[in-house]
């Protein structure tokens, strides 16, 4: 009896966390949608919705670090349920935000939620079941992290068009009510640790670290020639270092970073990190593909993006059954090479490639994706004690946050680089000397002429046309030239991950890796 009650209270704990998850998620790609209705409303520029972004990315990386100290101090239950209700709080405070910066105000509530949804959610499973079960446990919050990115697009895309960008945020609160009620019934205390002192030191030098370097990377256009993006990294950096040193000399740190004398865990963040790089990249670049170079609707390219996430599900459902039973480097291995592949693939994509080809292409990534992350982690972490976790949690995705910053910066500064090279090369070919450019040009002239334009209107049309042209296969290229370091990129962590090699935690040492 005692066996089944525990099951059923291990699989409830699941539940309320896993949805709790998908929540924070969807939200986090659904937003993204709505910031042009928002500049409408508000009457805002780009630059200030651009805020609305930043501010909870921004807070996600200062609060993440003190996840570990504030869950040892008052217990998981306590700060997971008060971390729902300010997630729901700021959702329903987003919606009626009566302009810009009440929104961004909200948005740093909800983003304090949010960094302890996604640090405490994960340490809450792993400290709940059992080491054996880690691999499943991992596999199906994973299936909710990339499902509701997937759902994102499309959700997003029909509350907006048929209701309102407010609803974004209203879904969100029944979803937290419920979740709150079935937190406060379901969950149990842990244990707390009141003896842990604040660090002080530790979390000012982390919050000046994160916030300059997350507010340079998060931008989607960073001006390298701007010298006040230079010295904010500057400062971001020398506050990380200053963070680094005091938490490896002080007895009580914040995060602890001598988790990363273990080889695996600290070999399985920057393979992670690094595939996170290669898939961020497809998330950001086969949207642009699909919508400024195909020319399809966001409804349309929802659909064909979709499928990749019910591959991702599969994938990690097969590894939550089969992960236990083999090397988990084999389907880590075997991720890459699709990843690889898919990367390589889409390199050579053009204009005509049908959706069709796209799609299964994306699904082979989706599949790559969803029999690596898993993996990777529960490799990671198996050499982690259970006492350890809230701190390995909290650092895991302190360096996640800040990794796919940089991963999305350094794929975007290559495709526009690419870009700018293209686009000049291509353009420079349209001259009178060149036979087929002005064939092109004459031709396309005279077709306007025809249609009633004058012959000053004629040559301006068709110049616009062809350099319309340009831009587009400017584009193009510049996507398969970035794909192409993608998949390098992928290729080379092979080898980490092949050397990478689960451990089994000898009993007798478990408090060796405690938190300090």
């Amino acid at each position: 009896m005692d066996n089944k009650k525990e099951a059923s209270y291990k699989w409830l704990t699941m539940g309320v966390v896993t949805l709790v998850i998908f929540m924070a998620n969807l939200n986090t790609s659904v937003v993204n949608l709505a910031t042009s209705a928002m500049m409408k409303t508000f009457g805002a520029s780009l630059g200030q919705i651009q805020w609305v972004i930043s501010a909870y990315t921004l807070t996600l990386g200062v609060t993440i670090p003190s996840t570990g100290y504030l869950s040892d101090r008052c217990g998981f239950k306590r700060v997971f349920i008060l971390a729902v209700m300010l997630f729901t709080a700021g959702s329903l405070l987003c919606g009626i935000s009566w302009n810009v910066m009440s929104m961004i105000a909200s948005r740093v509530i909800q983003g304090v939620g949010g960094a302890f949804i996604i640090s405490l959610g994960l340490t809450i499973l792993m400290t709940t079941f059992e080491k054996s079960e880690i691999g499943m446990v991992i596999s199906i919050v994973g299936v909710c992290g990339m499902a509701a990115p997937a759902l994102g697009p499309t959700l997003g895309g029909y509350i907006i068009e048929n209701l309102s960008w407010r609803f974004v945020f209203f879904m969100n609160i029944p979803i937290g009510v419920v979740s709150t009620i079935m937190a406060m019934v379901i969950l149990r205390e842990s244990e707390h640790k009141p003896s842990k002192q604040f660090d002080l030191i530790g979390f000012l030098t982390s919050a000046a670290g994160m916030v300059c370097l997350l507010y340079v990377l998060g931008k989607s256009d960073v001006d390298w020639h701007d010298i006040k993006n230079i010295l904010i990294m500057i400062m971001g950096c020398y506050s990380l270092l200053m963070f680094i040193v005091n938490e490896l000399l002080i007895p009580e740190p914040m995060l602890n970073l001598r988790l990363l004398k273990n080889y695996t865990f600290c070999m399985s963040n920057i393979i992670i990190n690094v595939a996170l790089l290669a898939l961020y990249g497809g998330v950001f670049l086969i949207p642009v593909f699909l919508q400024q170079i195909k020319g399809l609707s966001p409804m349309q390219a929802g659909l064909i993006l979709f499928p990749e996430a019910i591959a991702t599900a599969v994938a990690m459902m097969l590894y939550g059954r089969l992960g236990s039973k083999l090397d988990t480097r084999i389907f880590a291995i075997s991720a890459l090479i699709l990843i690889v592949f898919n990367s390589y693939s889409m390199s050579h994509i053009t204009l005509g490639t049908p959706n069709t080809m796209i799609t299964l292409l994306l699904m082979i990534r989706g599949l790559g994706v969803g029999f690596l992350i898993a993996p990777v982690q529960t490799i990671g972490l198996s050499g982690i004690s259970k006492a350890a976790m809230s701190n390995a949690s909290a650092l895991l995705n302190t360096v996640k946050q800040v990794g796919t910053s940089v991963g999305i910066t350094v794929i975007t500064s290559i495709m526009q680089h690419q870009n700018t090279i293209n686009y000049a090369d291509l353009a420079g070919q349209v001259n009178y000397f060149n036979p087929n450019s002005m064939n092109l040009f004459k031709m396309l002239q005279g077709l306007l002429a025809q249609g009633g334009m004058t012959q000053t209107d004629a040559q301006a049309g068709a110049l616009s046309t062809i350099y319309g042209m340009i831009a587009r296969q400017a584009q193009l290229q510049a996507l398969n030239d970035t794909m192409l370091v993608i998949s390098i990129i992928a290729g080379m962590i092979i080898l980490p991950t092949f050397l990478l090699k689960e451990r089994k935690q000898p009993k007798d040492k478990l408090n060796t890796l405690k938190a300090q």
